[in-house]
Formats: C-alpha cells, structure tokens, sequence
C-alpha cells in the first residue's frame, strides 16, 4: 500500500503543489516551468575533464538543454572524482526527449576516457527554484508521502527566513526524483545555496551561536524528515545558456 501511495504522489505533486520556477541563465527574474536531469559520474581529473567538457557545447544544444552545467563534491564522497553534470529543460518533457538525444554513456572515446558514469535521474522542483548555483549543501531526505506539501511549504518558510535574517542570497530547492534507479528511489533532494562556502558555513555558526531568528523555521523544516540518507557539500557553476 505504501508503493502504491508514494507511486501516486510521485505523479500527482508536480501537478497539485504552487507554481514551478527555474530561471533560465540569461535573467535570474525569468522563471518557467521546467526539469532537471543529473548524471553521476567519477572524473580521476576533474580539471581536465570540466575543461573539456566547457570546449564542446554541442550535447547540450542536442538535447535542448536550456542550461546545462556541474557540481563537484566537496565533502561527503561515495567515491573518488565524484561530481555531477546537470542539465536545466523547460519541462520534464523535454528532458525526457532530451535524454533521446544524447547518451552519455555512449560518448565519443576521448570524452569517455576522462570519466566514468554511474547513474542519471530526472528532477522535478516542488517548490519555486532560481538557478544560481554556488556553494551547496546536498542531502536525500525521505519524508512520509501525506506530509510532502506541508514540508515544501515549510521550506519556502524557511528559504524567506533565512533572507529576511541577513542571508539575502540564500536559496533552497526541494525536487522529486523521476527514474533514477535504487539510488534516488523513495527520496527528495534539498539543495541549499549560497554564493560561497564562506557564506554557507556563517549561517552554521550563527545557528550554533544560539542567534539564528530563523531557527523556529528550521525546526519547522525538520520535524517532517523521517531520515537523512545522504549528505554532501558541493560547488556548483552554470557552464551553458540555451536560447
């Protein structure tokens, strides 16, 4: 019964919760509605690999990414050069089609020999969502299906919150995993962001210094999560605009 429900919400929330937003990298003000798709992999040479993958453009004009870029995993590894390649689609839709286009795991030789793919999962936002990517905490929450809107709601209290406290360039995201295998099964992603590490880790500080006024709206936030499966800082960079 309870796949069955968790398969229910997993269709219905995209359709049922407010509006979607994505900013599409020319103006963080433009929003639409839209998807993100995420391949895991393991670079030996991480440098060398975002270098050559800023060379080439063309699998992102390909699937008709309208913004594509990666997040390199700073702590909280599962395994050596873990980053990830994520691209931005006005809908699921299109990243779905998109995903017909282009293969990773069929990449030209040279490409395929500077790093290894692991998995790749479809995301939709469940809450408004500006892409500005910075410095960002990651983690896969499970939280129990009947208090999903509830816990969204709360995270966008928070993300106010905490702007509304001093950290005028914090934001948050809440997505829903969309094929992704035994890996992204059964979870939510929260990314919280902020334009660098400097910035994130003050807002530990103050929370542990007893002076965050957004700490009622994190607590808020945390009595819907059942468990925390996993949890990764990561730097994020916009490395392509689509038309």
């Amino acid at each position: 019964m309870k796949k069955i429900t968790t398969l229910i919400l997993s269709l219905a929330l995209p359709m049922a919760l407010s509006p979607i937003a994505l900013a599409d990298g020319h103006a963080n003000e433009a929003t639409m509605e839209g998807s993100f798709t995420t391949v895991m992999v393991a670079a030996p040479d991480i440098g060398k690999y975002i270098a050559s993958v800023k060379k080439d453009s063309s699998p992102f004009e390909a699937m008709g990414a309208i913004a594509a870029g990666y997040c390199v995993t700073m702590s909280g590894h599962e395994y050596q050069g873990q980053m990830r390649m994520w691209t931005g689609f006005s809908s699921v839709q299109a990243a779905m089609v998109g995903a017909t286009k282009y293969n990773p795991s069929t990449a030209k030789n040279d490409m395929s020999k500077l790093r290894e793919v692991k998995h790749s999962t479809t995301w939709k936002p469940l809450k408004p969502f500006k892409l500005a990517p910075g410095y960002e905490r990651v983690q896969s929450v499970k939280v129990a299906p009947e208090n999903v809107p509830a816990f969204v709601a709360a995270m966008s209290n928070l993300e106010t919150a905490l702007q509304e406290g001093g950290h005028s360039s914090f934001s948050n995201g809440v997505f829903l995993p969309i094929g992704g295998g035994a890996h992204d099964v059964d979870i939510l992603m929260l990314r919280s962001i902020t334009p660098t590490a400097e910035s994130n880790g003050a807002m530990f500080d103050e929370y542990f210094a007893g002076k965050a006024s957004w700490a009622g709206a994190y607590a808020d936030v945390v009595k819907y999560i059942v468990s925390v499966e996993s949890d990764n800082f990561e730097i994020c960079e916009q490395i392509y605009s689509g038309s």
